[in-house]
């Protein structure tokens, strides 16, 4: 095997496919280090939108619940207030949204009972959103 500067660049040139996320990008994305023009494309699976705001109903009702007891359920409260009106057009600032779930499984964190179900708000969403 020749080694020095003749030596032909190991980097496939051409399209990669089979990339299969969860969010809605289409188009060119960088799959790997030695990848190039790779394509990308994702499904929502039908009901995704309602499982998710099924999964924020439930936490909204838990942490209204625990209101009284707990002075972090309000600053979740407001997290899923920012987040509800998102879930038609998750792709038109993932950042934002993906700081907002952040904040919310954090906040959720020191309240034990509800961890469980942030962690599922914040799959439900995440599944909605495209990869970054």
């Amino acid at each position: 095997m020749p080694l020095g500067r003749n030596h032909p660049d190991s980097n496939p040139n051409g399209a990669n496919f089979g990339i299969i996320n969860s969010g809605s990008i289409n188009g060119p994305v960088q799959a790997a280090a030695f990848s190039s023009n790779a394509s990308q494309t994702n499904h929502i699976a039908p009901g995704a939108v309602d499982r998710a705001q099924d999964s924020i109903t439930d936490l909204r009702q838990r942490l209204e619940a625990l209101r009284l007891h707990h002075p972090e359920a309000e600053q979740a409260l407001r997290a899923l207030d920012a987040i509800s009106p998102r879930l038609a057009a998750p792709d038109s600032d993932p950042g934002a949204l993906r700081f907002m779930l952040e904040t919310l499984t954090t906040t959720c964190a020191a309240i034990p009972s509800v961890v469980t179900a942030a962690e599922a708000v914040h799959s439900a969403v995440t599944a909605l959103m495209p990869a970054l």
